[in-house]
């Protein structure tokens, strides 16, 4: 999302991950950053503030830019914002601004629910004599937990469950052998009748059938980027760049877009980019009949 004239927070998934120091397992994430080259608005926030106002584009952006002064002049005098729910926006010594985003919230939808797992180590509470001491048990039974404790007993109890487990596993890997049995003998037997059938079937009489040689192209077709651009205007000021582009989307035009500043410093904003000057052409026709004359064709060589 960018902030006109400020920058923009960008978000990128993060796999899960085991912090040693405090012995937790977290989920995959959203990880939250701040990059504050990217000043042009592509006009999502302006439309939301727009709507969640009820105000109009021009009457929103104004709202913007006052609020982005008064963050700009609070992190030149030296203090944080803090941003509910998003991080701490701050100037270094050098005067850039850093974002340190809150770890709290996941906004990865796949994590829903999810949350930090801690774990304890085994045996971490025992000192290293006593832990070599135990040599290679993880655990050891305790014979005073009841008078009545009896070892045997509870060995004859495993033992049942694990010959209950090991019948469970050779039932069900006979049935597998089975039917991997009745699927081989199956495949044979089709094989043979396919086989029978066409030394039974005669093509065309005693004359052989030739077929002439067919060539198959299996290369990858690429991509191709479009190098044609109809050209709606170009605008000192950013900010009218973003109002054009939203207004041209507001009229139909859904793949208007900022093609970025000229050598002459002018932000370029445009209807539609063609992959043929043929297509451009025939657009470029309808637009200047219909809607603004003064478009025009941008070549941009690949």
């Amino acid at each position: 999302m960018v902030v006109p004239g400020f920058g923009a927070f960008l978000s990128h998934e993060k796999g899960a991950s085991h912090h040693v120091k405090n012995n937790s397992f977290y989920p995959p994430t959203k990880v939250l950053s701040f990059n504050a080259r990217l000043q042009v608005g592509d006009g999502i926030l302006v439309a939301h503030i727009a709507a969640s106002l009820s105000k109009t584009y021009e009457e929103s952006l104004i709202i913007l830019k006052e609020e982005v002064q008064k963050w700009t002049l609070s992190l030149k005098e030296g203090n944080a914002i803090d941003l509910e729910g998003l991080g701490i926006l701050e100037n270094s010594k050098g005067g850039h601004t850093h974002f340190t985003p809150y770890h709290q919230a996941n906004y990865l939808t796949a994590s829903f629910g999810l949350s930090a797992v801690k774990v304890l180590p085994i045996a971490a509470s025992l000192s290293k004599q006593q832990r070599d001491s135990l040599g290679p048990m993880a655990f050891k039974l305790d014979p005073s937990h009841g008078k009545n404790f009896n070892l045997g007993k509870v060995f004859l109890k495993y033992a049942a469950a694990g010959l209950i487990g090991v019948s469970s596993l050779l039932s069900i890997y006979n049935s597998y052998d089975f039917h991997l049995e009745n699927k081989v003998t199956a495949q044979k037997e089709a094989q043979e009748i396919v086989s029978r059938k066409i030394q039974e079937a005669t093509f065309f009489g005693n004359n052989p059938l030739s077929f002439s040689a067919l060539e198959i192209n299996l290369t990858k077709k690429e991509e191709v980027a479009p190098s044609f651009f109809i050209i709606a205007g170009a605008f000192r000021d950013p900010d009218n760049a973003s109002i054009k582009i939203a207004d041209l989307k507001s009229k139909g035009f859904e793949n208007a877009s900022y093609l970025g500043a000229n050598r002459y410093g002018l932000h370029q904003v445009s209807f539609a980019s063609f992959i043929t000057e043929t297509d451009a052409r025939v657009f470029l026709r309808d637009i200047r009949k219909n809607f603004a004359q003064d478009a025009w064709i941008l070549m941009i060589a690949k």
